[in-house]
This record gives C-alpha cells, sequence and structure tokens, in this order.
C-alpha cells in the first residue's frame, strides 16, 4: 500500500491534469465492454483444436515452398501433388547425422555460455514485485558467431554448413520443442500435480516461467536458440552464396547487415525483452515452444534464403532506401521501448523533452483483489500513438522482405504474417488493459488518440 500511495502522489505531481480528463464514455457503457471483452477472451476448445492441426503442417508447407521452391506457389503445389512422394516432401530428413551433430554442440554451448560467461544484472519490473535477473545473451551470441566462423575458416567443416542442412536443423528443433513440452506435462502432474487438462492449456500452457537447472526455459530458449541460429544462419548463407556465385549480391550484403544489427541489439536489450509483455504475459506451452524453436526460425531466415539461394539483387537506391528504413525502425522501436522501461523504472518521476512526463494513473485490482496501479504513458514516443513499437517493428519485417524484390508472393508471407500478428497483438493488448483498467484505459486512449500511425489510425 505505501508504493501504491506513493505512485498517486507521483501521479498526482507529475500528471495532474490526467486525473480531471474524463472520457465520453459512461462508467456503464465500461463495465457492459469488459463483461463482453472477458468473454470474448476466452478462446473456444474448437478453435484451439484447428490451430493445433493446422499451425505445424502450414509452417512446414510455407518452409518448403520457401527453401525449395522461393515462395513461387504453383511449382510448390506441383511438387507436393504430382510428384512422389508428394506431401511428404515437405517433411525434411529426420536422419541428417550433420544437424544432429551441430543441434547437440549448439545446445551445449549454449548452456555452457549460460553458465561460465559473466553476467550483467536486469531489473524486471512486476505488480507481483520487481526481481534482479542474470543476463548475459549478448556475449553469448557474439562469440557464438566468432567461433562458427573460426571453425569455418580454420576448415573443420563448411561456411555453409548451417544453409545446407537448415531444414533438418527446423525438423530436429520441432523435436525439441514437442520433447521438452512432453517432458513439462509428466513434471506438472508427477511434481506440482497442476496437470494440463484442457486442450487450451496444452496449446497456452499454464506456467509463466518453467525453469530447468535453474534456468527459466522460455527466455534461455528464445535468447540461444531463436535468437542465435538467425545470425548463425545469416552467416552461413553468405559462405554459401559466395561459394555458389562468387560473389556476394548487394541486397543479400544488406540485408544481412541491418538483421544482424536487429539481432544484436535484442540481445544488448534483452533487459527491455524480459520486461516486454511477451515475456510476462506469455505462458510457456505448445504454442510458444513452437514459436520459437520453429515458426521464429523459418519467418525470420526466409528473406535471407531467398536472396542466398537466387542471386537476386534490387537496385542501388532501393538497397539504400530499404537500409535507411531498417535502420531507423530498429533504432527507433529500441528507443521507445527503452523510454517506457525508464518511465516505469523511475515510477512517473522522469522528464521528457524538458518537461515531466504526462501519465495516468490506472487503478486495478490484483488477482488476489489487493488494490495496485499502473502508470500508462502519455508523452514522448508514446503521446504521439499508442503502440510506436509495434509500428515500427512491423516496417523493420517489411523492410528486410522487400530485399527480395518480388520474386513470389509467398516470399513476403512471413512479413505479412509478422505484420499481422503485431496488429492483433495490438488489439489483444488494449482489451486487456481495457477490462483490467475500465475508466482509466477509456481516459488514456481520448489522451492519445492513435494506436498506429499520428492522424491515420
Amino acid at each position: 500500500m505505501k508504493e501504491l500511495n506513493r505512485i498517486r502522489r507521483s501521479s498526482l505531481g507529475g500528471s495532474t491534469s490526467s486525473l480531471t480528463r474524463r472520457s465520453s464514455i459512461s462508467q456503464k457503457d465500461i463495465q457492459q465492454l469488459q463483461e463482453t471483452l472477458q468473454k470474448q477472451q476466452k478462446v473456444s476448445a474448437q478453435v484451439v483444436l484447428a490451430l493445433l492441426l493446422f499451425v505445424p503442417p502450414a509452417t512446414f508447407f510455407i518452409f518448403y515452398s520457401i527453401s525449395m521452391h522461393t515462395g513461387l506457389f504453383v511449382p510448390t503445389i506441383t511438387a507436393l501433388f504430382f510428384r512422389f512422394p508428394f506431401v511428404f516432401q515437405c517433411i525434411p530428413p529426420v536422419w541428417d547425422t550433420v544437424a544432429w551433430k551441430f543441434s547437440i554442440v549448439h545446445c551445449a554451448i549454449q548452456l555452457i555460455f549460460y553458465w561460465v560467461l559473466p553476467h550483467d544484472q536486469a531489473l524486471v519490473m512486476s505488480s507481483a514485485g520487481d526481481q534482479m535477473r542474470e543476463i548475459n545473451s549478448f556475449f553469448s551470441c557474439i562469440l557464438t558467431c566468432l567461433l562458427y566462423v573460426l571453425g569455418a575458416s580454420a576448415g573443420i567443416y563448411r561456411g555453409d554448413l548451417i544453409y545446407i542442412h537448415f531444414n533438418s536443423i527446423i525438423l530436429i528443433f520441432a523435436i525439441f520443442a514437442v520433447t521438452i513440452w512432453a517432458a513439462l506435462i509428466v513434471s506438472y502432474h508427477f511434481g506440482t500435480g497442476n496437470s494440463v487438462t484442457t486442450i487450451s492449456e496444452f496449446w497456452f500452457g499454464i506456467e509463466n516461467h518453467p525453469k530447468v537447472l535453474d534456468i527459466d526455459l522460455k527466455s534461455f530458449i528464445r535468447t540461444r536458440f531463436t535468437f542465435v541460429i538467425w545470425p548463425l544462419f545469416i552467416i552461413s548463407a553468405l559462405y554459401f552464396h559466395k561459394i555458389t556465385y562468387g560473389k556476394i549480391s548487394t541486397s543479400l550484403i544488406c540485408a544481412s547487415s541491418v538483421q544482424l544489427l536487429y539481432i544484436f541489439q535484442f540481445h544488448w536489450n534483452e533487459d527491455l525483452y524480459l520486461n516486454s509483455l511477451d515475456s510476462k504475459r506469455c505462458d510457456c506451452g505448445f504454442y510458444r515452444l513452437w514459436a520459437d524453436f520453429v515458426l521464429g526460425p523459418i519467418i525470420y531466415t526466409s528473406p535471407i534464403t531467398v536472396l542466398a539461394a537466387t542471386n537476386r539483387s534490387v537496385g542501388l537506391i532501393s538497397n539504400g532506401l530499404f537500409c535507411l528504413a531498417a535502420v531507423v525502425s530498429i533504432l527507433f522501436t529500441a528507443k521507445c521501448d527503452r523510454q517506457k522501461y525508464e518511465f516505469r523504472k523511475s515510477k512517473g518521476d522522469l522528464k521528457m523533452g524538458g518537461v515531466d512526463a504526462f501519465f495516468i494513473s490506472a487503478k486495478y485490482r490484483t488477482d488476489s483483489g489487493e488494490p495496485n496501479a499502473n502508470l500508462l504513458l502519455g508523452s514522448g514516443h508514446w503521446g504521439v500513438c499508442r503502440h510506436p513499437n509495434y509500428t515500427s517493428e512491423a516496417v523493420s519485417f517489411l523492410a528486410f522482405s522487400a530485399f527480395q524484390g518480388f520474386p513470389s508472393t509467398l516470399s513476403h508471407f512471413p512479413a505479412l504474417l509478422v505484420t499481422l500478428f503485431l496488429i492483433a497483438r495490438a488489439f489483444t493488448d488494449e482489451n486487456r488493459c481495457l477490462i483490467k483498467y475500465g475508466q482509466y484505459w477509456a481516459q488514456y486512449c481520448a489522451k492519445v488518440k492513435y494506436r498506429f500511425l499520428p492522424g491515420v489510425f
């Protein structure tokens, strides 16, 4: 309660007008909206079952099309339905010994680096209480990439090893995802007693941060697999392209550079990831494991896959414009996230543009019924629109995809999927906020009117 009172005083001092502003929606309307949204938040078992049956095969269909046919629809359909072994071609070779060796060694190296490399301390803020977390994924990623290049330069293995065996590596990662989830289900049943009893719990999970050997499993997979296999693939694709075509195309160099910037800034700002809604709210279920082990790496690497395989390159001016758009959007996303992080870390006692930050102290009750409050920032980049980081994130992935030119429709599907996902997540986040904060969220929306683009939407 002392902390809540301090937040209230901070809100009064830093944003008096926020407490007197009223939205045009009545409290009764807000309550009706909250009740309606609470009902809509529940995903039916039929929908979850459909997702469970559809997502894995669809993932490998897209992967097959992009990796084998650069996303060309007609050749993909022709191969899958008119050539033996038909749709089973989507399944990569599982007995690829090189892929298995790489996957096992990669896992071992990441565990060693996690335990051995020096750690920094990151503050993770939560209504349940702030905590300090140890992080070192930046140095782990850099060292892993350097080791890979060193091994390839020494002739221990081919530099394009990952690119050549990537299909099988992804299948092995899929096996990892299923195995880990099965192990967690068994551990719940015989350990904590919190059994997975419904299809929704199977899909979404029942625990936010499961731990194995005192390692946060969800964070480890995202930072040591998803965001380390990606730069390794880029390096391997550059080797493959150089060996195949004799030189590296301008578009591949540009696309690789901006994607590596995106990856390294993610690791450098690991504290921002740990404080994101994605890390805090998403439970570790089949959906999350599949996304981080399988779907994520496929989507993230698809532009490089096409560029490395086809030797395509857009014009010099286009490359420059796409690079500029990607770099600006990557840095802007990090700046937005850092701005909100520092604001919350200071409990609202932060100046933006030389003046006190505007915010609304949004009161709510925790699951246990205790009163609490969160600060809704309405200044800086967050005073222009409610999801500036989602907008710039979508621009980043659209720029990554643009380096391909237009080889096929499906080649741009991953970037479109990321964009649609961010839009859907923004609406989901806002529904949750309306349910949680009620009238305070309506006041915030009245202050910050636009979701993604100021003056547009």
